[in-house]
């Protein structure tokens, strides 16, 4: 298999799997937040995919709740 991503670069999507490792989160969790469509994912044959940028979005959404909750602006 040859890779076309260059150090750094990272792919549009991510497995579960990669989701769960770049969370910290379990299995169970993970899917809690993509049916309560927290996460954005399709399925890609037998596959669910992740975007990356719906992970992105979805810590810098708890980030903020986090930094109003403790009255940081």
């Amino acid at each position: 298999m040859v890779s076309t991503k260059t150090e750094g670069e990272r792919a549009v999507v991510a497995t579960v799997t990669e989701t769960m490792f770049a969370l910290k989160i379990g299995r169970a969790k993970l899917y809690e937040l993509l049916h309560s469509r927290a996460l954005e994912s399709y399925r890609e044959g037998a596959s669910r995919k992740i975007t990356w940028s719906s992970i992105d979005a979805y810590v810098e959404r708890r980030l903020a709740e986090e930094s109003e909750r403790r009255g940081i602006e």
